[in-house]
């Protein structure tokens, strides 16, 4: 490693800013436009110069991947989607595989691959579909995470959403008194 990277690597670890030197704009992903880095920002900040591995199940377009790429300068990002994703831009660093989240073999060749001593790691933003989420989680969580690890399901949400596949209409807040407090 260069001095000049070493220096870098140094500023940005003392810095007290967690997405600096980020350019957010710079990345089309609903990670920032949902305001999601300002919760991760703050989790992940002490892993931002350490050799993690992450995986990312749903990536879409990719633009997550290179996000995760450039905020985890010593990372290595590894993502999964349904369809073919292209990445604008370097890839280094970056390993995408295209296939369903709910697929075993798949999830357990791509941590055997990229990540053999476990994921650091892992954010669920596939299908926001229960069924679905509940396979990849129980088996990643259980032999593909490491035990220190980091297990985030994003947008959960929908589940209340009547039109979702399993959502369900979201109660009004009288539902849930005639619940908790009995009349």
């Amino acid at each position: 490693m260069s001095e000049d990277r070493t220096a870098h690597d140094k500023e940005r670890a003392l810095s007290n800013d967690y997405l600096a030197p980020l350019d957010l704009n710079n990345y089309h992903t609903d990670k920032i436009t949902n305001g999601y880095m300002n919760v991760y920002g703050p989790i992940l900040a002490p892993l931002r110069s350490k050799p993690i591995k992450l995986l990312e199940l749903g990536v879409l377009g990719g633009e997550s991947l290179r996000l995760w790429r450039d905020y985890f300068w010593n990372g290595t990002i590894v993502g999964l989607d349904l369809r073919p994703v292209t990445i604008n831009g370097p890839m280094e660093r970056i390993f995408v595989y295209q296939g369903a989240q709910q697929d075993t073999a798949l999830l357990s060749r791509i941590a055997q691959e990229r990540a053999s001593d476990g994921f650091d790691i892992i954010i669920d933003d596939a299908s926001h579909i229960a069924d679905l989420t509940r396979i990849s989680f129980w088996h990643l969580f259980d032999n593909h995470l490491k035990p220190s690890g980091l297990y985030v399901v994003e947008d959960w949400g929908t589940g209340y959403w009547s039109d979702w596949p399993d959502g369900m209409t979201y109660r009004s807040i009288h539902s849930f008194e005639n619940v908790f407090y009995p009349c």
